[in-house]
């Protein structure tokens, strides 16, 4: 290169270590989306300023020939990755790429096949001359046909990467509005330069000034892109992230109006985009009552709140934090962003799981009673058993030592043996029913002829006790489906307490019944005596196993305290009813009514 050639090529080189310079620094950067293709189109436009440099620079038809079709190269690769970069940077891309990208390419690698070819070069240069001139020789040849279609179509990829960046630039929001700008600028650019040239413009001795603009061009675009971070936060960002996410996002300026809302933040407040943007964000918040009285002046806001969506009850988790454009400016937020999670599931799995908890608290407390009640009702069948168990072994004693007492002594065994054998018939029962291996046998029971005759079985033994029986019978017959044993086995414990806890002269009266409540019909039968009756406080205790009463114990009279027990158990079977009526006053007694429903 000769000295006097530096001040026509030094614009040119210029370019090229500026074009050279940010393709290097865009590809330093590939990681971010969208950085690669950036640095692949401004490689190739380094390549096309280097390939022009030294065209310029060669004396030769050869050399000049050379060097063109490098320039040929470049400019085919430079409208393929552009429109790979818009496409990128606009959220866009091809259903098959693959197939995509080798059908673009397809024209551009016919056209470098003929030019490289000697047998079809002809179609793209039929001659090629060098005319002289100062500085540079220049090389000149026909444009065909087939040079117009492959450029025509080169420059068709770059204004549809263009369109792209223009249609994105309209359609986006204020926060992406000034970085748009400078992409779609830098992209102009270079057309501008190109349009110089073929119309025969220039600039002092630059012949071509396509060149001089890439470098501008790459310039205004990489400051847009790495001052404004554009590659951290790409239209394809709020695309796929802003417009996809499931929370609520809606953005205010900092005059507190609505900016940008995500779909489904739109689809929440049921009211179009178009007539939500612009406006204040207590009138677009109204519908959310709950969330405008916890929006108030505060920058930051992190809290739980309840909303009312399309007549439903939705929780929502709720965070608003400031905006700021530039964090180290010291200035105030420049808005702020409210984000909204429907937590709704979540705080009704928290509800079920609560109320499970108390679920659980209340079995363990359960536990812990049954438990208690295990252990009493062990501590009690222990004591009942040992009872007549001492006895036997005590009268066993005396009748070897004393024979000739044997019949009182036997009299007493006797005794002991009945109640000790009651007892383990009883414990048996009680057994059988909380295992549920008791069967029951339901049929047809007319309880008017079930308590006629157990009343009649057991008339003598009343009347012997000095007491009055008498029996009381519906005029219809009183039907249940029902086991008839453990009915009467039931009916019969509440007449023997009935006989052994009513005082001489005292009445019994055992009647039948019928009553419609709860939605069911009932029948049933009671069992009403004159006896001591039964305080109100152990009414509650009454059918607990083992329980005996104020009544028991100040009358000496003999029980187990199993009977009730068994009755309830037996009445439970059935999905009945057994109730104690009693004013606990002496001589007004008590009243059993067992009640059981009818066809059950």
């Amino acid at each position: 290169m000769q000295s006097t050639h530096l001040p026509y090529l030094l614009p040119y080189v210029i370019s090229f270590f500026i074009s050279l310079s940010v393709a290097v620094y865009a590809w330093q950067r590939r990681g971010i989306p969208g950085a690669r293709s950036f640095a692949l189109v401004v490689g190739s436009q380094a390549a096309w300023t280097f390939g022009y440099i030294f065209e310029l620079n060669s004396d030769t038809l050869a050399g000049k020939l050379f060097w063109d079709n490098m320039q040929f190269v470049a400019s085919f690769i430079w409208p393929l990755v552009f429109l790979r970069f818009a496409l990128i940077y606009t959220g866009r891309s091809f259903k098959r790429p693959y197939l995509a990208w080798l059908l673009l390419s397809a024209p551009f690698l016919l056209f470098v096949g003929f030019m490289l070819t000697s047998r079809f070069r002809g179609w793209i240069r039929p001659s090629a001359d060098l005319i002289p001139g100062e500085p540079f020789a220049a090389l000149t040849y026909e444009f065909t046909t087939a040079v117009w279609l492959v450029s025509s179509y080169a420059y068709i990829l770059v204004f549809i990467a263009l369109y792209l960046l223009i249609i994105t630039f309209i359609r986006s929001q204020e926060l992406y509005r000034r970085q748009m700008l400078i992409v779609v600028t830098g992209a102009l650019i270079p057309l501008v330069g190109v349009l110089l040239t073929l119309l025969g413009i220039t600039f002092s001795l630059q012949r071509d000034t396509t060149p001089i603009t890439f470098a501008m061009s790459n310039l205004l675009i990489a400051w847009g892109l790495f001052h404004y971070r554009l590659f951290d936060i790409v239209p394809v960002a709020r695309d796929t992230v802003f417009d996809g996410i499931s929370d609520y996002v809606l953005v205010l300026d900092a005059n507190n109006r609505l900016v940008d809302i995500n779909p489904a933040a739109q689809r929440a407040l049921g009211v179009p985009t178009s007539r939500l943007i612009g406006q204040p964000a207590m009138q677009v918040l109204a519908a959310w009552g709950d969330l405008v009285s916890e929006f108030g002046p505060e920058t930051s806001l992190k809290t739980e709140i309840k909303i009312d969506r399309q007549g439903q009850t939705r929780f929502l988790a709720l965070r608003i934090t400031p905006l700021h454009l530039h964090k180290d400016n010291g200035r105030g937020g420049n808005g702020r962003i409210i984000v909204a999670r429907d937590v709704t599931e979540r705080k009704r799995a928290e509800q079920m799981l609560e109320e499970r908890s108390e679920q659980l608290e209340a079995a363990n407390e359960e536990l812990r009673i049954l438990s208690q009640v295990k252990d009493e009702f062990v501590a009690n069948v222990s004591h009942e058993l040992r009872t007549p168990l001492t006895n036997i072994k005590l009268y066993h004693d005396l009748l070897v030592r004393y024979p000739h007492r044997q019949e009182q002594y036997l009299a007493v065994l006797q005794r002991e043996t009945d109640r000790l054998e009651t007892l383990i018939e009883d414990l048996l029962l009680l057994s059988r029913l909380d295992r549920e291996v008791v069967e029951l046998k339901f049929e047809t029971v007319d309880l008017n002829v079930l308590v006629e005759n157990m009343v009649h079985d057991r008339q003598a033994l009343v009347e012997s006790r000095g007491l009055a029986v008498a029996v009381r019978l519906l005029a219809t017959a009183v039907l249940a489906e029902a086991d008839a044993t453990l009915i009467s086995q039931a009916l019969s414990v509440l007449l023997t307490n009935a006989t052994n806890y009513t005082p001489a002269g005292g009445a019994i009266e055992v009647y039948t019944e019928v009553e419609c409540s709860h939605g069911h019909n009932w029948a049933g039968f009671c069992v009403q005596d004159t006896g001591p009756g039964i305080l109100p406080a152990e009414q509650a205790k009454l059918f607990s196993r083992f329980f005996r009463g104020e009544a028991a114990h100040s009358s000496h009279t003999a029980g187990t305290g199993l009977g009730l027990a068994i009755a309830k158990e037996i009445i439970d079977r059935h999905h009945g009813r057994i109730i104690v009526e009693s004013t606990g006053i002496p001589g007004e007694g008590a009243a059993f009514h067992v009640w059981l429903p009818v066809g059950s």
